[in-house]
């Protein structure tokens, strides 16, 4: 899979800042990970993300109007819903 970087890169973020805003809110704001260990992982959900069958379909088709008919019209929102339904659902 060649990966556009761009749209990693803007998923990577998202996931790292649903990563932080669930560690804070965390008993003395703590992940069952270290900062240095949370990096690989972070990193993998994004891949986890970027992979998935909506993100895969917008990257074969480049149609904008694709990304207006999923969920949360595939904003902000919707990769850092995905992320956190990882993070709760693997790391909490």
């Amino acid at each position: 899979m060649v990966i556009e970087r761009t749209l990693f890169n803007t998923i990577l973020i998202h996931v790292a800042r649903t990563w932080e805003r669930i560690r804070v809110t965390r008993p003395n704001q703590e992940m069952p990970l270290d900062n240095i260990a949370s990096t690989e992982v972070i990193e993998e959900i994004a891949f986890t993300i970027y992979s998935n069958d909506v993100v895969q379909r917008f990257l074969d088709s480049n149609d904008w109007d694709y990304w207006m008919t999923t969920t949360n019209m595939m904003s902000d929102e919707y990769i850092e819903e995905v992320a956190f339904g990882i993070i709760s659902k693997n790391f909490i």
